[in-house]
């Protein structure tokens, strides 16, 4: 029976299964309770449970292990196993080697845990336990007609620097590290030159883990820290999926990293196995403030660039112990808010941890014993009912927008201005897709750099490639002028201004006319078409005295940019900070369509499309219910032939069909689906 992920869902066979489950831990349950519990879960509509395999837990002594309940009733996997199939149920399991999940070393025996895990030893104790849960779980792989259709390698992968570092070459002793910087250079004078350093041998290099020091030499070390992580975390993955490989395990295997970046390289682990997506646990409401929102958002979007199935492997359903005092206490209306967030996104499936309370666990639907917490459970159901609606692996999302995305500029967080951009588009709500400047998916016709002033030979190639196919690449105060390594590099010839000037000025984007409050940069002269500005007055003196002075440079005239045509498209260089109204007036003027809008400022939507039917799904992240208008593509529904009812609640909206408007009701921090549907004759 062939098992494998396409168009967005997990295939089973000719049956699609759609990525939406919930995580029970049956080795911290009574195994009196685990049918109960699994079938609570089925009663909410999933169809689809997963669960860790606790190595610590199942090795009875060195290399001797127990999954049939001998020396304990929790320790039978075996059991559980067959219960899971007996209740119709499909499983995600999960055996490690780490599991992290609160439990003592993570999942893993003390003299495991002394090793890192790339070290021979690690990798020697986790072979023979691999090996050993294979052989218990092979017969219930999907390939062999049980519920296992997909396993997870490792969690979360991680050197550990601050923790190993003596083992990987970080202190005074060489290591990893150092085998790592001998194979990317080859040559210790090549080294020498980057780093600016005089080493005789690479086993002399020590690692820069912090920017502190902003020469190039240093910075450079520092960028290699980074890629020497992302290295390691997909060895890591390499080497287990490998190993299961080998041990048989022929259903799909994925991984799952952190939310940011910054320790994995999450299209490069997705390369390694079949499929990698982060694990979310924001505070309750986004309470942390906008910027967390906006992370969130933007890295789920991210994950449409590279992933097979954009999905989330572990979606907060409650939270550990001592972790409420970063969440607050999650109620169900967060519950609700961060799924139709990720919805948005243009997420197609999620893992909830936990369904199930246990021990170090708390605010989840079900608790150990397979009772409901009836509010919570609701809001639950309630999600799996819209998300079965939806069926997000078959919607389209339609948007014209994209935003860069480089991984080593998220990660090292050299230059911040990018959240400015995300900011102005969240304020706008315009909603976009990450485009991936080192594969080029998933590219728009109007592309807005959100990088640093820094950008490899490769990635600089594949936007100027983006702008010759026909692409709108717009700059804002940001030119990448420089390589990786900080030398000069200027592949899409960009200009510096002659000066930088902080003042009020009017901006012209053809007959558009923006206020902009920020410093802009200014040109004596540029290729291409030149785009003006003029000083305006500045807010109204406190007093009179100096209000002549004050009006003197009124009128003044700046080059701010330029529009310069580059094969079949443009490259557009804006000197100025952006801003919501800057962003949408770049949109007006590009002519460039914006396919949903919220009249108000902290409603966010997009619009998305599934045969003939249109859904809009629409967040409010304000602190007050409202009731607002959200103009919607007008040239799709201008025959008049349409109807929109609300999914959740089955009313009816109100559409203009000619203005492509419609009204609607969202509660504080919730979301709200409608669909727009062609009538029925």
């Amino acid at each position: 029976m062939s098992i494998n992920i396409n168009k967005k869902q997990l295939w089973v066979e000719d049956k699609p299964f759609s990525l939406l489950s919930g995580e029970i831990h049956y080795w911290r349950l009574n195994p009196h309770y685990w049918r109960d519990a699994l079938r609570r879960a089925r009663d909410m509509g999933l169809e689809i449970i997963a669960t860790y395999i606790c190595w610590e837990h199942h090795e009875i002594a060195e290399d001797q292990f127990d999954f049939h309940g001998k020396t304990d009733p929790a320790r039978n996997l075996v059991a559980f196993l067959d219960i899971v199939a007996e209740e119709g149920l499909r499983l995600l399991i999960r055996p490690g080697p780490y599991i992290y999940s609160e439990w003592v070393n993570g999942g893993v025996p003390d003299r495991a845990a002394r090793y890192h895990r790339l070290h021979p030893e690690f990798q020697k104790a986790s072979a023979t336990y691999m090996k050993a849960v294979t052989d218990v779980i092979k017969p219930y792989l999907a390939s062999q007609g049980g519920p296992i259709i997909m396993l997870q390698a490792e969690n979360e992968p991680d050197p550990w620097p601050h923790i190993y570092e003596t083992q990987l070459g970080m202190g005074q002793m060489s290591g990893i590290f150092q085998d790592f910087l001998r194979q990317q250079y080859g040559e210790i004078d090549k080294l020498n030159a980057l780093w600016e350093t005089q080493l005789i041998d690479f086993d002399q290099a020590r690692a820069v883990i912090k920017p502190t020091i902003k020469s190039h030499g240093y910075l450079n070390r520092y960028l290699d820290f980074i890629r020497f992580r992302h290295w390691y975390t997909g060895e890591v993955i390499r080497w287990t999926v490998d190993k299961y490989r080998e041990l048989g395990v022929d259903v799909p295997i994925f991984a799952n990293v952190y939310m940011t970046n910054g320790i994995q390289n999450w299209r490069q682990l997705e390369e390694t196995c079949d499929l990698c997506g982060p694990d979310l646990y924001p505070s309750n409401e986004f309470q942390a403030g906008r910027d967390q929102y906006l992370e969130f958002m933007h890295l789920l979007r991210y994950t449409r660039t590279y992933s097979a199935l954009p999905y989330i492997p572990e979606f907060q359903a409650g939270i550990w112990h001592g972790g409420e005092a970063h969440t607050g206490v999650l109620t169900p209306n967060h519950y609700s808010l961060i799924c139709y967030a990720a919805l948005l996104a243009g997420i197609a499936g999620w893992n909830w941890y936990m369904l199930v309370d246990r021990d170090n666990w708390m605010m989840s639907p079900i608790n150990e014993w397979g009772r409901i917490r009836p509010d919570l459970y609701q809001t639950f159901a309630e999600i799996v009912t819209i998300f079965k609606e939806l069926n997000p692996p078959e919607l389209v999302k339609l948007t014209s927008t994209s935003v860069t995305v480089d991984t080593l500029h998220k990660t090292a967080r050299l230059e911040d201005s990018s959240d400015i951009l995300l900011g102005a588009l969240y304020q706008a709500d315009i909603d976009y897709e990450c485009y991936d400047i080192e594969t080029g998916k998933i590219a728009k016709s109007l592309l807005f750099y959100a990088g640093g002033t820094w950008l490899s030979r490769e990635k600089q190639e594949q936007l100027l490639d983006y702008v010759n196919d026909g692409g709108n690449l717009v700059f804002f105060q940001d030119l990448p002028t420089q390589d990786d390594t900080f030398s000069p590099l200027n592949l899409l010839d960009l200009h510096l201004p002659e000066g930088i000037i902080s003042q009020r000025i009017s901006l012209h984007l053809g007959e558009e006319r923006v206020t902009n409050t920020a410093s802009f940069f200014s040109y004596d002269s540029v290729p291409g078409e030149a785009i003006l500005a003029e000083r305006i007055q500045d807010a109204p003196a406190a007093a009179e005295e100096m209000q002549i002075h004050c009006d003197l440079p009124v009128g003044n005239r700046y080059i701010v940019g330029y529009q310069q045509t580059r094969g079949k498209g443009s490259i557009i260089c804006l000197g100025v900070r952006p801003e919501r109204e800057i962003v949408l007036a770049i949109h007006r003027w590009l002519d460039v369509a914006v396919h949903s809008q919220a009249r108000l400022p902290h409603i966010n939507s997009a619009l998305f499309r599934r045969g003939t039917d249109y859904y809009l799904i629409a967040v409010n992240i304000g602190d007050d219910d409202c009731e607002t208008s959200i103009k919607i593509a007008p040239e799709l529904f201008q025959d008049g032939q349409w109807t929109a009812e609300n999914v959740i609640t089955g009313q009816e909206i109100q559409l203009d069909c000619k203005t492509g408007r419609l009204w609607c009701y969202l509660s504080r921090k919730n979301g709200t689906v409608i669909k727009i549907s062609p009538k029925t004759q």
